[in-house]
């Protein structure tokens, strides 16, 4: 495989939706002009102005809900994944937004670290994927960011190299940045091997009002990591849980040490042992944030009701 053919990352800066369907169009039709399977990841009103633009060219794109699919940035690579398999040996072309006006502090943290993830996942695979960042409505701070994980950044009729983030960039992503302090009204427990019984009591405790269904995955997201302390956690963990708003919120800490940088982005087998619990978190939690380093492992989980 040549450089050529190799995953391209771009940033797209743009300002305001006319700017966006302009650049994005183009980028699209030259996709189809080549025979690539384009793929399209953005939120509304975006979306539907990118259609109404390409007409009746947007039934030759695969259109994916951002909105939904990306509410928990970890759920965005195996999403992209899936679409290149499903495409088999197919040169790509897809637009993907991750961040948008509204986006929390630390779902931005968890965008970024997504972004220069996206590196990693996709080396390999020929590919050429844009980004949109809407400068008008996104802070300076987050503009600033978009070199550090993308190589190339695209402005209008300008492009200015980026970064290629290496080995230790990707690493980084498990290292921080430190998360809140847990609050001091938080629920707390130990546990080890054995008391699981009383992870999931605490919880049930703690969402007392909560639907039914909304208490059942927060009981299997939480079991699923709390498994995950227990067995390659050194045996035993704390949990501590608190409300933020409507939202539940959980983190359990352990002496455990993740060195995969993609770990709970790896989509399971059905014949796989083990490797399920942050896979199965991603998928049921608004949003998992995963730190870890040679002193322990910290995973903190959000559902929104």
């Amino acid at each position: 495989m040549t450089t050529a053919t190799l995953f391209r990352h771009e940033a797209l800066l743009y300002a305001g939706l006319d700017e966006f369907v302009r650049d994005t169009a183009a980028f699209v039709r030259a996709g189809l002009a080549a025979d690539e399977a384009v793929g399209v990841a953005v939120i509304e009103p975006r979306a539907g102005a990118l259609r109404e633009e390409l007409g009746a060219e947007a039934a030759r794109v695969a259109w994916i809900d951002m909105e939904r699919v990306g509410r928990n940035p970890a759920r965005i690579i195996p999403a992209w994944q899936q679409w290149t398999e499903d495409n088999g040996a197919r040169v790509f072309r897809g637009i993907g937004e991750p961040i948008w006006a509204g986006r929390t502090p630390a779902e931005i943290v968890e965008c970024r670290h997504h972004e220069a993830l996206l590196n990693l996942a996709f080396e390999a695979v020929p590919w050429q994927l844009l980004c949109p960042y809407d400068v008008s409505a996104l802070d300076p701070d987050v503009i600033d960011g978009v070199g550090h994980s993308h190589p190339q950044v695209l402005a209008g009729s300008t492009a200015r190299g980026g970064a290629f983030p290496s080995a230790a960039d990707f690493a980084a992503t498990l290292l921080g940045p430190p998360l809140p302090e847990v609050p001091a009204h938080a629920a707390r427990l130990a546990f080890r091997s054995g008391e699981l019984a009383g992870v999931r009591a605490l919880v049930r405790a703690g969402l007392t009002d909560a639907p039914r269904s909304f208490v059942n995955h927060a009981i299997l997201a939480v079991s699923e990591i709390a498994g995950n302390s227990v067995v390659h956690g050194g045996g035993h963990g704390t949990i501590a849980i608190w409300a933020e708003g409507t939202a539940f919120v959980c983190q359990i800490e352990d002496a455990g040490h993740i060195v995969d940088p993609l770990a709970g982005r790896h989509r399971p087998t059905p014949d796989q042992d083990g490797g399920r619990g942050l896979w199965m978190a991603n998928q049921i939690c608004d949003l998992v944030q995963i730190r870890s380093g040679e002193a322990g492992t910290t995973v903190r989980v959000r559902m929104a009701e």
